[in-house]
């Protein structure tokens, strides 16, 4: 196995509201080159991380020399997350490919361990949180980077297919040209991720008003409880919604790390119903809130946070708008998760 690293000078977050969410926590961007599409049978024979450094990021290589190492690439990957204290992942369609690729990989290399931490997958966020599907003929991440202007920069001229071609040549004869080819596919597939989340996150805006205008334009707040926000340091996914007809806020997710299960019922000292599963990793909070005309608001005194530090919160009474929902859903789970 051969290790390659190749620092840039790009500083800045993804977004101006990004360190509302994800302030504290340690991002990795990641992509892989496999032999094929069937985790069951194909290998991984190059994991591309990129890094934070104090000067910019840094994108480190794993490249396997034959079809025998793979278990050293991912070896060396997991290491390296777990070195670097990565907080949560970045992919493009990693949720569906990248990621449960890796852990059935680590599983027929018998490492024992698994990538369990909150992933931000660019694709699967675009199509689901966004509108940018009614503004580009493919979904793509080189169709993505024609829509931004950025494609024409990248340095390689091959697919991920080609690359698998080249890989096998480069398995018999270790040669050096075949391998700044595959190289430089996955570095700049890391490389023009990174960019595309500068970009296409540049095109949501910032706050709504209310509640209801964030659900005819979307904004990060509205988008990222569609997809799923990070809370306590990541132990939990989160997409909290107002239902209506009963006047609730209902806050459900995913819990990744550490699973438990528990619950809580309304009596005079808690409002809240709330349960965990260790058995579906997932948990549920429903919270009473109160309507007025078509603004919905929370009283906070029953929770003992009627003195939040929040300009949404009026005399103890959160104004429930896209972003102080968001904000409430984190403080409620991070509080009953840590009882």
């Amino acid at each position: 196995m051969k290790v390659f690293t190749r620092d840039y000078r790009i500083t800045g977050e993804y977004h101006p509201l990004w360190n509302e969410y994800f302030g504290g926590m340690n991002p990795c961007v990641l992509d892989i080159e496999a032999t094929g599409l069937d985790r069951s049978r194909c290998k991984v024979i190059l994991v591309g991380l990129m890094t934070r450094t104090e000067s910019g990021v840094r994108i480190t290589q794993f490249l396997a020399e034959n079809h025998y190492e793979e278990s050293k690439v991912l070896e060396a990957s997991m290491d390296m997350i777990e070195e670097e204290g990565i907080d949560y992942l970045i992919t493009f369609n990693g949720y569906a490919y990248d990621i449960p690729f890796i852990n059935a990989r680590l599983d027929a290399c018998m490492d024992g361990r698994h990538i369990h931490m909150y992933h931000f997958d660019l694709y699967r966020f675009l199509r689901k949180a966004t509108d940018i599907r009614t503004r580009v003929d493919s979904m793509s991440q080189m169709s993505l980077e024609d829509h931004y202007g950025i494609f024409s920069d990248r340095g390689d001229t091959i697919t991920g297919k080609e690359s698998v071609t080249l890989f096998d040549q480069y398995a018999i004869s270790g040669n050096s040209t075949l391998e700044k080819i595959i190289l430089t596919h996955n570095r700049e597939d890391v490389l023009h991720l990174h960019r595309l989340m500068y970009l296409a996150l540049a095109d949501i805006p910032g706050d709504s008003s209310n509640a209801k205008e964030s659900s005819i334009a979307p904004d990060i707040h509205t988008a990222l409880s569609a997809y799923g926000f990070p809370a306590a340091e990541g132990r939990f996914s989160v997409r909290p919604y107002i239902q209506q007809r009963n006047n609730t806020l209902r806050i459900t997710g995913e819990q990744i790390i550490d699973p438990f299960s528990g619950a809580y019922f309304p009596d005079t000292d808690n409002p809240l119903t709330v349960s965990f599963s260790a058995s579906t990793s997932s948990f549920e909070i429903d919270a009473p809130i109160s309507r007025h005309g078509d603004d919905f608001y929370m009283d906070l005194h029953p929770l003992h946070l009627e003195n939040l530090n929040d300009e949404d919160n009026i005399n103890g009474y959160l104004i429930l708008g896209s972003r102080s929902i968001n904000l409430i859903s984190r403080i409620l789970i991070t509080d009953y998760a840590s009882r």
